[in-house]
């Protein structure tokens, strides 16, 4: 399996085309990298962002879930 088929076949099998890929990866990346900021400052200050973790999870749990 060359490239080309790899990249169309995952937008395929995902029922998207780039640009719908593009903006659903991009925006849970960038959720990823905020709750890990908010993690760092948690193991820092514990009083500050409790529930940062728990909550991507579950927002990326249910979102995962009625994409497939």
């Amino acid at each position: 399996m060359n490239l080309y088929q790899k990249w169309t076949g995952h937008l395929k099998e995902n029922n998207m085309n780039y640009i719908e890929h593009f903006i659903f990866a991009l925006y849970y990346g960038i959720l990823c990298l905020l709750a890990g900021f908010y993690l760092i400052v948690h193991s820092i200050l514990p009083c500050f962002f409790p529930t940062a973790g728990s909550s991507l999870v579950n927002k990326l749990s249910k979102k995962f879930k009625t994409k497939h």
